[in-house]
This record gives structure tokens, C-alpha cells and sequence, in this order.
């Protein structure tokens, strides 16, 4: 009997969906406003455009600290079975939030003309000023809303409310596409107008996401109580390697910005870039969706210390990375001119020409980044931060920056195209190189790249980890449950107890879960403590906790659900909790 992966591979296919809209969400007001600008405010605009990237990845670097790591210490406290914990994690994250953001507004609003000077717009792209500054004006009243974004993504999904995502998407979506057309055509309102569009956009995205902690049944509820300032540093720590990537990300953009900056075509080249880059926000939220769905499930497996589910999750996030990507390289192979096209305006051939081969160079690396960002994600989900962190820093500026200025001189604005080539897969190499070093030898299994210490979970010969998936399998669950116990030195009582469980509350799931026809499973794990024996029970059906049935129920006929009660009744604890779509139930005795 052996764990099937269908709940960690059904939960990251479930999982994916709304994080990556909501990834994508925090960039995609940034891309309609490229699109707009392009078609109706001219060159110089998209030129502007592009100089704010780095601005906009800085924003995402603070976002990326608090988000990634509040995610991750959320799902571990989840993983181990402590609510209160994961809301204590959740509140300190709201309150630095609050507080980052009011700086980084105040900072951008005081200082935005020296900084649109750093961004670029001086010497040959002077006349690029006035332009720069109106969008940071107008954008930088999104950054709040960005953080937030970024943070309910996978919290909301934790809590179990991931269609709500959805829905603040279509609704910013349709706002700002309506809200920079008007903006662009009507009232005429220039670079401030679209930065202020896409702000109020994300505002009412951020009102209905915020919807959700007004829910009564959630676990994530915000308050003063109990807030540590050692929560705080965990976050930040666990999150640094998205800050790295942001960071490093807003360099790398400023020396390929300069190196533009510094060919004949100038303001064309950096126009031709912002287009680029813009596509590319868009492309690597999408794959920045998968990598996160890795992370969260990470960090509850980290909490759990389960090996098993591990090895599932590194399964189906290769899987789904190169779906993903092959998608998105056939998307930007054969429509690239379309693409480019869409950000082209009055005389803007020349740019339109510029960023369509940018585009179909660029979409070699797609596959390459997806595997990447993923183990990189994969790493932070299970707190290896520093190797999490080094090669965050390789794949987003050391491996990239390096082959665009040795190749500037040599093939001019293609070497910041072929950039992104080259440096995704060495950075594939370099994770390869790696796994083969601690194997010590080709890296082929999933296995191979779990990169966990040897005391990470249960040994094998203390643990029994398998899958019913219909009745028929549940009688030889119970006795092989109970061979297991007795085998492991567990007196008679304990052996029957543990295999009388399974078969109660595997029937009892079967009976009332399985009921909706849908594809469902049950994960049984057995482990052998040193002062007893833990029980755990997850399955995929809608939620029910059998504490919370017993305790309304207590006066009821205690013939009906006298399995649920038997096992509470007899256990020496037991603990349920609901995340991600997944009923968790613990026994110990």
C-alpha cells in the first residue's frame, strides 16, 4: 500500500488557477496601461513607460518579502496544527504592511523627479522627465493595494475563498482597461491619468478581497494580541529570496534600460524594451503563480514534515511549469508581431519591429525560467533560505546582466533579448549541478531535488503512509494499520484502537464525502512517536469537522455517527483543521 499523490497533486491543480490570477492581477494593470499608452499616448510615453519598471519591481520587492513570508509561516503553523500561530503571523504581516507602504508612498511622492532622473530620464531621454514623473504620481497610489494583493493571494487560498480572487480580478480588470480607454480618449488626462486609473483599479480589487475577514467561519483574523516582533523577523527572513528577485530584478532592468539608452535607436529601444518587459511581467506572473502554488503547499508539507507529499509536490510542479511554459513559448512564437502590434502607436514601427524580436528571442526562455522559479519558490517553501536566496540572485540579474553586456558590443540590442536566454539556462545548470553534488551522481528523481536534511520527518521504518480511494480498500487499511502498530511494538489495545479508526472514519468519509461523485481520496499516515502513536486522516471532500459535530451533537441519539464519536471518545486527542479545501483530522493515543 503505498500514498497515490492524487490530494497534493489535485489540491496544486486546484491551487493554481487562482493564484495565478492573482499573481497576475498585481501586474496586470501595469500591462493595460503599456498596451493604452503605446496605441494612443506615443513613443515617448511607452519610452516613460519603461524607465518606471524598475520602480514598479522595487514596489514588488517589499511586497514580495511580507507576501511570500506570511504565506509560507502561515501554512507551516497550518502544517503543524496551529491556528493560532498562523492568525498571530497574519496581523503582525498587516500591520507592517501598512507601515511599508506609507513610506514607500511618502518617498516616491517627495522625491519622484530625482528618481525618474535615476530611472533614466536624463542626457539623450531628458525630454522623458516630465513624463516619468506624471506616472509615478499616478502609480504610486497602487502600491498599497499591490502589498495587499500580493498577500491575500495565497492567505484567501489557505482560507479556503480562492473564487473571491477571481472576482477582484475581472472586476480590476474591466475598471482599468474602461478607465484608461476613457483616460486616454476622453479626457486626455496624459501619463498621470493612466497611473491614477490603474490605482483606483487595484483599490476596488483590494475593497472586495478585504470582503473576505468580514466571514465569520476563517482563520485569519486580525488583531492586536500577541504580536511579536520575532514573527516579524521570520517573515522577512523566509521571504527574502522574493525580495532578492524583486531587488535584483529592478537592477538588472536599469542596466538593460541603459544599455538601450546608449544605442542609436535610444527612446526606440527603450520603448521596444518596455514592451518586452511588460510582456515579460506578464509571462512570469504566470509562471510566478505556479511557483507560489509550490511554495504555500511547501510550507504546509514543512509544518506536517511529510517526505512523501514532498516527493508529490516536486512531481506535478515540474509537470505543470512545462505546461505552462510550452504555452506560453507557442503563445509568443507565433504571435509576437500581433503582440507587439497591440502596443504600437502614431509612428511607432520602428519600436513595434524592435520588440516583436524581442519577444520571439525571449520565449526560449520561458520553460527554463518556469523550472526555475519554481525550485526557487520550492526552496522558500521549506525555509533552505540562503540557497533559496543565491540562486534567486543568479537567475534574476548575475546570469543575465553578465551575457547582455559581453555580447552589447557584438550583436548590439539583441544581447539584451538573448540575455534572458542564456542566463535562464545556465541558472537550470546550475540547479542541476547542484542536486547532482549532493546525490553524488545524475539527479533524475523527484527525490533528487528535495534538497531536505536527512532529520527532515519521520524515518521510513517508523511510518506508514498510504491511499483509499473506495470501500473495497478500506477493511485491508484497518488491518494493515493494525499489522504495522504491532509490528512496531504497539500493545494489542493501541494496534486495534489505530486500525478501528481507520476503518470508521474511512467508511464515514466514503459514505458522506464521496457522495458528490467527484474525485476524491483519502490519505491514511501512521507514525510511531517515542510516547505514542499519531493518526492523521486528509481527504479532498467538502468540509466537515467531527470536533465541531460532536460538540453540537453531544445531546443528540448517541447511535447515529457512533464512529466520529467513538474516536473522540477513545482518542487521547484530536485536532481538525480545514486549509486549503482539505480536511485534516490528527488523532493521538
Amino acid at each position: 500500500m503505498k500514498n497515490n499523490g492524487k490530494i497534493i497533486s489535485k489540491l496544486f491543480r486546484n491551487s493554481v488557477i487562482s493564484i495565478i490570477a492573482a499573481a497576475i492581477a498585481t501586474m496586470l494593470g501595469i500591462v493595460i496601461d503599456g498596451i493604452v499608452i503605446g496605441r494612443f499616448l506615443g513613443p515617448d510615453s511607452m519610452a516613460a513607460y519603461g524607465l518606471v519598471t524598475p520602480i514598479i519591481n522595487l514596489a514588488t520587492a517589499f511586497s514580495g518579502i511580507l507576501a511570500t513570508g506570511a504565506q509560507i509561516i502561515c501554512a507551516q503553523h497550518l502544517g503543524a496544527g496551529s491556528k493560532g500561530k498562523a492568525r498571530r503571523a497574519f496581523s503582525m504581516c498587516m500591520v507592517i504592511t501598512v507601515v511599508v507602504s506609507a513610506i514607500m508612498m511618502a518617498v516616491v511622492l517627495i522625491f519622484r523627479e530625482p528618481i525618474s532622473v535615476m530611472l533614466g530620464a536624463r542626457g539623450n531621454s531628458a525630454h522623458l522627465l516630465g513624463l516619468t514623473s506624471d506616472y509615478l504620481l499616478g502609480i504610486v497610489f497602487s502600491f498599497p493595494c499591490v502589498l495587499f494583493l500580493f498577500e491575500f493571494n495565497s492567505l484567501m487560498r489557505l482560507d479556503g475563498d480562492a473564487n473571491r480572487v477571481i472576482v477582484a480580478v475581472v472586476v480590476m480588470t474591466v475598471l482599468d482597461i474602461v478607465g484608461d480607454l476613457v483616460n486616454a480618449l476622453v479626457i486626455h488626462g496624459g501619463m498621470l491619468g493612466m497611473g491614477l486609473t490603474t490605482s483606483l483599479s487595484y483599490f476596488a480589487a483590494l475593497v472586495i478581497m478585504l470582503l473576505h475577514f468580514t466571514k465569520k467561519d476563517i482563520i485569519f483574523k486580525f488583531s492586536f494580541k500577541g504580536l511579536r516582533i520575532r514573527d516579524l523577523g521570520e517573515i522577512i527572513a523566509t521571504g527574502s529570496s522574493s525580495a532578492i528577485g524583486s531587488a535584483s530584478s529592478m537592477l538588472r532592468n536599469t542596466v538593460l534600460n541603459q544599455i538601450m539608452v546608449a544605442t542609436v535607436l535610444s527612446s526606440t529601444a527603450v520603448a521596444a524594451l518596455g514592451v518586452v518587459n511588460t510582456v515579460y511581467s506578464f509571462t512570469s506572473s504566470t509562471m510566478l503563480g505556479v511557483a507560489m502554488t509550490t511554495a504555500m503547499i511547501a510550507g504546509m508539507i514543512l509544518g506536517e514534515q511529510d517526505r512523501v507529499a514532498a516527493q508529490s509536490l516536486i512531481k506535478v510542479t515540474v509537470k505543470i511549469s512545462l505546461i505552462v511554459g510550452a504555452v506560453l513559448t507557442a503563445v509568443l512564437l507565433f504571435g509576437a508581431d500581433f503582440i507587439a502590434g497591440a502596443f504600437k502607436g502614431e509612428n511607432g514601427e520602428a519600436m513595434t519591429t524592435l520588440a516583436a524580436r524581442g519577444l520571439r528571442i525571449y520565449a526560449f526562455s520561458i520553460i527554463f525560467y518556469g523550472l526555475n522559479v519554481a525550485f526557487i519558490n520550492y526552496t522558500q517553501g521549506m525555509r533552505r533560505t540562503v540557497l533559496s536566496g543565491v540562486i534567486c540572485f543568479l537567475d534574476n540579474f548575475i546570469f543575465i546582466v553578465t551575457p547582455a553586456l559581453a555580447l552589447f558590443k557584438i550583436i548590439d540590442t539583441d544581447a539584451v533579448w538573448w540575455a534572458f536566454v542564456i542566463g535562464e539556462s545556465l541558472n537550470l545548470i546550475t540547479i542541476i549541478i547542484i542536486a547532482a553534488v549532493k546525490k553524488h551522481g545524475f539527479p533524475y528523481r523527484a527525490k533528487d531535488f528535495l534538497f531536505l536534511p536527512d532529520s527532515f520527518g519521520v524515518s521510513e521504518e517508523n511510518l506508514l503512509d498510504f491511499s483509499v480511494t473506495d470501500a473495497e480498500q478500506v477493511i485491508p487499511a484497518s488491518v494493515a494499520v493494525e499489522a504495522f502498530c504491532t509490528e512496531k511494538g504497539a500493545t494489542q489495545k493501541q494496534s486495534m484502537m489505530m486500525g478501528l479508526f481507520v476503518e470508521e472514519l474511512s467508511n464515514n468519509i466514503i459514505q458522506f464525502g464521496f457522495a458528490d461523485k467527484k474525485n476524491h481520496s483519502i490519505d491514511i499516515r501512521v507514525i510511531k512517536l517515542d510516547n505514542g502513536w499519531t493518526l492523521r486522516v486528509r481527504d479532498n471532500c467538502k468540509k466537515f469537522d467531527p470536533t465541531e459535530w460532536i460538540k453540537l451533537h453531544d445531546d443528540e441519539d448517541k447511535t447515529k455517527n457512533l464512529g466520529i464519536r467513538m474516536v473522540c471518545g477513545m482518542a487521547k486527542d484530536v485536532k481538525y483543521l480545514s486549509t486549503m479545501d482539505l480536511n485534516n483530522l490528527t488523532i493521538t493515543i
